[in-house]
């Protein structure tokens, strides 16, 4: 099975939704997860700050993967399910 089999597979469960992508979604995912990246690298932060971040910016990178292969979800959880 092909990783977009297995999209597909999610999608027909409805956890995924066809939705083309767009550039300016994309750009913004991206530019907030390596902002958030680079925060999370700041020892000055309190470690579960760094986690907050670190979490949010692996979420950001993830939902940018998804959404360039023009798909969507409501659901923080599947975002992450996707990810293989």
């Amino acid at each position: 099975m092909t990783q977009i089999d297995a999209l597909e597979r999610l999608a027909a469960t409805g956890l995924l939704k066809h939705e083309a992508p767009g550039r300016e979604e994309i750009a913004g995912l991206l530019r907030t997860g390596a902002v958030r990246l680079e925060d999370a690298r700041k020892t000055t932060n309190a470690p579960e700050s760094r986690f907050d971040l670190a979490y949010n910016a692996a979420h950001a990178f993830a939902l940018a993967a998804l959404r360039i292969h023009g798909y969507r979800t409501d659901k923080r959880y599947v975002v992450f399910q996707a990810l293989p």
